[in-house]
């Protein structure tokens, strides 16, 4: 054979070769984290109010969360007849001049989902016997900032609690309500550190 015609069958045979290295085999099963017996990031559900709140700010604060400090209440705001968890957290990088962050917490399952972050609330909290949306609404504090003090009422607005208490659809109240979290020190987060 001369080498015209050796060329384009050389050619020809990498595909071919390449295709034959190309076995039939069924690619392995994955493995679950579960399955392995390995715990996935992901898979962790924090089952305390605390770990649920230290979880979530150490994302904010990149880990630093040994100065947190909180408040929290339990109310039925849904009526389904399971409390939900509110709690004042406060600390630095979580408070300014217009107050700190109110976090609520519907459980679910072994853990709990946020349905409120409100921002630059003081205290007290408290809830009001008027609904929006199926679920009570509740009743903050707000002053600072440059802002008059008052009584806000905060609305469900079907997902969660309206975030920013100080503009609508938040709007003055003369009452408290059922005071839920007073005006008091808050506790460490995590005692003992």
């Amino acid at each position: 054979m001369n080498r015209q015609h050796i060329f384009p069958l050389a050619l020809l045979a990498v595909p071919a070769l390449l295709l034959a290295s190309c076995k039939g085999e069924e690619p392995a099963p994955e493995t679950s984290a579960t399955a392995t017996g390995e715990a996935s990031e992901a898979a962790v559900t924090p089952v305390t109010v605390e770990s649920w709140l230290e979880e979530s700010a150490a994302k904010d604060l990149g880990g630093q969360t040994d100065s947190l400090q909180y408040a929290r209440a339990e109310a039925d705001l849904d009526g389904d007849g399971v409390d939900e968890v509110l709690a004042y957290v406060g600390g630095p990088m979580m408070c300014g001049t217009g107050g700190c962050n109110l976090v609520v917490l519907k459980r679910d399952g072994e853990g709990y989902r946020q349905v409120g972050d409100l921002s630059v609330v003081q205290l007290p909290v408290g809830v009001l016997s008027s609904k929006t949306n199926g679920w009570k609404d509740l009743a903050v504090s707000v002053s600072g900032g440059g802002r008059p003090g008052g009584i806000m009422r905060v609305p469900f607005d079907g997902k969660a609690y309206a975030r920013n208490p100080t503009v609508s659809p938040a709007e003055p109240v003369d009452s408290i309500g059922k005071e839920l979290i007073a005006d008091k020190p808050l506790k460490p987060l995590k005692p003992g550190a």
